[in-house]
C-alpha cells in the first residue's frame, strides 16, 4: 500500500487539480498532468504518477503506465527539467516498501539525470523538530538511504508546508538543462521494457515475492500435515485455503511478469489515442478562436455568440518549458 502519500501542500504550488490523499489507500491511478502555470517567467507543468506501492494497481501496470508516458513524451521532444521524490520525515525508518520504491526510482532515472533530482522531505509539522533533524541527517549520511544519490548530484531539501517552500523547490530547477531519464533512453534505443534497468529490477522483486510465497506454502503444508496427524480437520481446511490463495498469488505474479511487454504496448496505445483526441480538441479550439476573431471584425458586439463558442471547446493543456515530475515514490514518481 502507498505509505508515502502526497499532502495537499505539494499541489499548492499551482493550485493544481490533482488527486491527493492522506490515508493508506492510493488515489493516483493514472499519470496526471496539471494545466501549465507560470512562475518567474517559466511555464511549468507538474506531473504525478502512481507509485510502486499502489494499493489498487499491480507494479507491472504501474511500470507500463509510467514507461509509456515517458517514452511518448520523449519521442515528441519533451524532457523533464526536474524530478521530485517526496519522503515523509515522520517515518522513523525507510521500510521495505519505501526501499523498493526508491530502487525503482533510481532505475527509472539512472545516474546521469540525478543532478536534476530533488529529494524533498515533508510533514515536518507532524514530528518533533529535533527528531526530524536527526532523521534527516541519517537519510543524508547512510548508504542504505539517500547518500548514494546525493553523492551523484541529487539535492536533499525540506518542504515546510508553505507556498513559498513549494515555489523554492521549483525555482531550484530554473536554468538547469533538461535531461532524459535512463528508461527513456533505453526504450528509445529499442529495448523491450523487460530489458530496461527498471524492468529487470521489477523482475528481481517479483522473483523474490514468488520465492517468499513458496516458502510460506511449504510451511503451511507442514502445518497441514500436523493437523491431519492430530485429526484436526477444521484447522487443516483453513490452512489448505490459505495455501490455495498463495498458489493463486504466485500464478498471478508469474502472469504479470510474463505479460509486462504486452501491458506496456497497451498503455502506449491508450496514451497515443488520448493525446490524439486532445490534439483534435486543441485544433477545434484554435479553429473556433479564429472564427470568433473573424466574427468580431464583422460584428464587434457579438458577445453572446462568443461566449457560447468559447465555452464549447475546453483548452487541452500539456507540457510547458519546464516540466516537474512529482514522484509517487512519494516519481510520494510516492
Amino acid at each position: 500500500m502507498q505509505q508515502q502519500q502526497q499532502a495537499p501542500e505539494e499541489m499548492m504550488i499551482a493550485g493544481a487539480n490533482l488527486q491527493v490523499g492522506r490515508g493508506l489507500e492510493s488515489c493516483t491511478t493514472s499519470v496526471q498532468a496539471t494545466s501549465p502555470f507560470d512562475l518567474d517567467g517559466y511555464r511549468i507543468t507538474l506531473i504525478d504518477t502512481p507509485g510502486f506501492d499502489d494499493s489498487t494497481m499491480r507494479d507491472t501496470d504501474v511500470l507500463a503506465m509510467i514507461a509509456a508516458y515517458l517514452s511518448f513524451t520523449y519521442k515528441h521532444g519533451k524532457m523533464l527539467a526536474g524530478v521530485i521524490y517526496m519522503h515523509r520525515i515522520l517515518d522513523n525508518r525507510m521500510g521495505g516498501i519505501s526501499s523498493r520504491n526508491f530502487k525503482m526510482f533510481r532505475n527509472l532515472c539512472g545516474d546521469k539525470s540525478l543532478k536534476n533530482v530533488v529529494v524533498a522531505t515533508n510533514m515536518w509539522g507532524e514530528v518533533d523538530f529535533q527528531v526530524g533533524q536527526a532523521r534527516e541527517k541519517e537519510l543524508a549520511s547512510k548508504d542504505i538511504f539517500f547518500k548514494p544519490v546525493l553523492d551523484k548530484g541529487a539535492r536533499l531539501v525540506r518542504h515546510e508546508h508553505t507556498l513559498d517552500s513549494a515555489r523554492a523547490i521549483l525555482r531550484s530547477f530554473f536554468g538547469q538543462k533538461p535531461e532524459a531519464l535512463q528508461i527513456q533512453q533505453e526504450l528509445d534505443a529499442g529495448m523491450d521494457i523487460s530489458q530496461t534497468s527498471a524492468g529487470r529490477e521489477l523482475d528481481r522483486d517479483l522473483t523474490e515475492q514468488i520465492a517468499q510465497h513458496r516458502k510460506e506454502m511449504q510451511t503451511l503444508m507442514e502445518e497441514m500435515n500436523e493437523a491431519s496427524r492430530l485429526r484436526d480437520e477444521e484447522t487443516r481446511k483453513e490452512l489448505a485455503e490459505d495455501r490455495a490463495k498463495l498458489q493463486e498469488e504466485v500464478k498471478r505474479i508469474q502472469a504479470d511478469a510474463k505479460n509486462i511487454a504486452a501491458g506496456y504496448a497497451e498503455a502506449l496505445e491508450k496514451l497515443e489515442q488520448r493525446m490524439k483526441a486532445g490534439n483534435e480538441v486543441s485544433d477545434r479550439r484554435a479553429g473556433a478562436e479564429e472564427h470568433l476573431k473573424n466574427l468580431k471584425s464583422a460584428a464587434p458586439d457579438n458577445a453572446v455568440l462568443e461566449a457560447k463558442l468559447g465555452g464549447a471547446f475546453p483548452i487541452f493543456g500539456f507540457w510547458g518549458k519546464l516540466a516537474v515530475m512529482l514522484s509517487p515514490f512519494s516519481l510520494s514518481w510516492k
